[in-house]
């Protein structure tokens, strides 16, 4: 059982916290109601973009540790700019990566290591939330030609993304997933809401929509969306590292605040229910974290685990949530003001327990493991 990073691992977190500081520090939350296109390409150019696709189409060969390592570090500067790196190497890239045909692999991933494209999955709609089996979005094989009808809802970085993996339901009844592109006939883009975060998410609309048979990634044979499920377990621990970033960004705010912030001539600091707080936000971020290593490192070299990713996810969640709210909490009105970084952090890091699956749904997921399989 090894704790330390290798060698190449501490080159690739240090890296990641330098050009943080560097690049990305000046600009870190402003881009609530942007893409940080820049930073994006600022990232292509360092190599941390698709670090964990593979060499052969431009990515960096590492797994999905290091992209944790690098997300981790550049989200306590910039967690707008960490989501950018990580979505990079997870999400649609990492899956057409472990799925997809040596086409689809040369079609799209050296375009997303070089920052040329952007990608968004799409899963959820009005009546599949939690529930994504219900989904009812279909996909007929037509000769060479798939014909997609259905909505998607909540789609992240749609009004930026060149591509989008969208899970649908084939001629046999299964779910699998197909690539679609933004210029596709038949595709466009719906209403865009703001969420709490400020982040404008969009309906997609697929009406006699037609893409090439090659553009699918899984169907067919039951097994399909078994498999993209099975994928879709470590992309958990994306969404809990980008809470963990965010409590970690609000707890190092909070330390430097309470060492200068005097009250009744000492530093809040020192007050026994200031550190008290240190110590519970750092001790439920720490737990987080190595729960999220955990389920990445053990997914290296075997399928992720449904059990350790849900576990991470939820840990890494509420983690989060907690770290920020206390954050706030020690930084008082300043904290509660709109001009605030905490205030964002505050609207953003809520919005994890639902993306990704809900909290609550990773508990009956991590509860059903345990009645099968006990804990180790």
């Amino acid at each position: 059982m090894q704790f330390q990073l290798t060698d190449e691992q501490r080159m690739i977190q240090q890296l990641a916290a330098q050009l943080a500081d560097e690049e990305f520090a000046d600009d870190a939350f402003t881009w609530e109601h942007e893409f940080p296109a820049a930073n994006r390409d600022t990232l292509a150019e360092q190599g941390l973009l698709g670090i964990a696709l593979p060499e052969a189409y431009g990515g960096g060969g590492y797994s999905v540790v290091e992209v944790l390592l690098a997300q981790e570090a550049v989200c306590r500067v910039c967690p707008d700019t960490a989501h950018v790196l990580s979505r990079a190497s997870m999400g649609p890239p990492r899956v057409i990566a472990a799925l997809g045909s040596d086409y689809l692999k040369e079609r799209y991933l050296p375009r997303v290591c070089s920052g040329d494209l952007v990608m968004s999955v799409a899963i959820s709609e009005a009546e599949a939330g939690s529930d994504a089996g219900a989904m009812e979005t279909n996909a007929t094989v037509d000769g060479d030609t798939v014909v997609i009808d259905g909505s998607k809802l909540w789609i992240t970085k749609a009004d930026v993304a060149d591509a989008f993996l969208v899970y649908a339901r084939f001629d046999d009844g299964n779910v699998g997933a197909v690539l679609v592109d933004k210029d596709a006939p038949g595709f466009s883009l719906g209403r865009g809401d703001e969420n709490m975060a400020g982040h404008t998410q969009h309906e997609l609309r697929m009406e006699g929509c037609e893409v090439p048979e090659e553009n699918v990634l899984v169907y067919g044979g039951g097994e399909s969306f078994k498999q993209l499920l099975v994928e879709f377990n470590v992309e958990r621990c994306h969404n809990a590292m980008m809470s963990v970033g965010c409590g970690l960004n609000a707890f190092d705010k909070a330390l430097d605040h309470a060492r200068n912030r005097k009250q009744f001539d000492q530093p809040i600091a020192d007050f026994q229910g200031v550190e008290w707080k240190f110590a519970d936000m750092a001790m439920k971020l720490d737990a987080a974290r190595l729960l999220i290593y955990r389920a990445a490192a053990n997914a290296v070299d075997s399928a992720p685990s449904r059990l350790e990713t849900s576990m991470a996810k939820v840990m890494g969640n509420e983690a989060g949530g907690f770290a920020v709210d206390e954050a706030l909490q020690i930084h008082g009105a300043t904290g509660y003001s709109k001009s605030s970084p905490l205030e964002y952090l505050y609207r953003w890091v809520r919005g994890w327990r639902i993306a990704g699956g809900t909290v609550e749904v990773q508990r009956n997921m991590i509860a059903r493991d345990l009645k099968k399989h006990g804990l180790d």
